[in-house]
């Protein structure tokens, strides 16, 4: 098992003895609170035995008359916890997350809070996350930009919101290009932050990083990682930054290719960004690769100076 999902169970095995924990408690406090409450359960229980054991031994309409008492007194016992202000609910067991109920999995399917830890883990392993919070949608500036150039960004940054606030009706991916330092990077992380803050699982990934596991699972490197090889298919958006920085084989790039177009056949969108040109990325990839940006991506040009060193000047 890769360490950081043996790390996430752990804490999923703490959350659920918790859970439990603090529903003894409250139980406890309804029995102190309300004692009648508890001399129920206690014949319920009694019943229950009972009614096993008769239907066990073939006796069922004795059975069937002891399952209809259980039903009255939990009846019962649902009007002492109405009249004492109860609320529904009070007495089970209260999960963070309702629908794993605390164990990370659904019908042998990672849960989207399982998914949103792991991101939350590489990214804070990678050191990107601080990196959102300083480069997201709220910290995002037009005063970098004039003219043309402006209103290039002003309706790529349209675009960018519209990605995350269809995210979860609609399947599109987008592909940035431009010159280096004119707020590709930054664009994209605006997307993950505002997506990761919505709960959903993004794979952030630069190209070098990519084609690393691409190639290591490829050749079949011990160092390759499972984990990190199988999110890349089934992250619920996987972000590429750099494209065309690594280096990598034209048995990679294939590779590279399938991966495409296994998340597009699963209709999982991605996000690509890149300093070459569109003639460029033709001449780097193969044709296959190349129409797969192309014929599925909304492709936005970036423009203008660099950044960064505007930046250095003004400081």
């Amino acid at each position: 098992m890769d360490t950081a999902i043996r790390e996430i169970m752990m804490d999923y095995e703490r959350q659920l003895s918790a859970d439990k924990r603090e529903q003894k408690k409250r139980v406890r406090g309804i029995y102190e609170r309300l004692p009648e409450y508890k001399a129920l359960e206690d014949r319920t229980a009694d019943i229950s035995a009972k009614a096993a054991i008769l239907a066990a031994s073939g006796q069922k309409e004795e059975a069937a008359a002891l399952v209809k008492e259980l039903g009255r007194i939990s009846e019962e016992k649902k009007k002492l916890l109405a009249d004492a202000g109860v609320p529904d609910g009070y007495l089970s067991v209260q999960y963070a997350c309702p629908d794993c109920r605390d164990t990370g999995y659904i019908r042998g399917r990672k849960c989207h809070c399982l998914e949103l830890k792991l991101t939350k883990h590489y990214y804070a392993k990678s050191g990107i996350y601080d990196k959102l919070l300083t480069e997201n949608f709220d910290t995002f500036s037009f005063d970098h930009y004039k003219g043309e150039d402006l209103s290039n960004i002003r309706e790529i940054y349209s675009a960018a919101k519209r990605f995350v606030e269809t995210f979860a009706e609609s399947y599109r991916n987008m592909l940035f290009y431009g010159s280096v330092g004119c707020g590709k990077s930054f664009m994209s992380n605006c997307i993950a932050k505002a997506l990761i803050d919505e709960g959903v699982a993004v794979t952030y990934i630069s190209a070098i990083k990519l084609f690393d596991i691409l190639s290591a699972h490829l050749f079949g490197r011990q160092e390759a990682n499972a984990a990190e090889y199988r999110m890349l298919f089934n992250s619920p958006l996987l972000i590429v930054d750099d494209l065309g920085t690594e280096v990598g084989s034209s048995a990679v790039s294939s590779e590279l290719f399938s991966l495409l177009n296994e998340r597009d056949l699963a209709s999982l969108s991605t996000v690509i960004s890149t300093n070459y040109s569109l003639p460029e990325l033709k001449d780097k990839y193969s044709d296959r690769a190349f129409s797969r940006l192309l014929g599925n991506y909304e492709i936005y040009r970036f423009s203008g100076d660099d950044i960064r060193v505007k930046k250095a000047e003004v400081s």
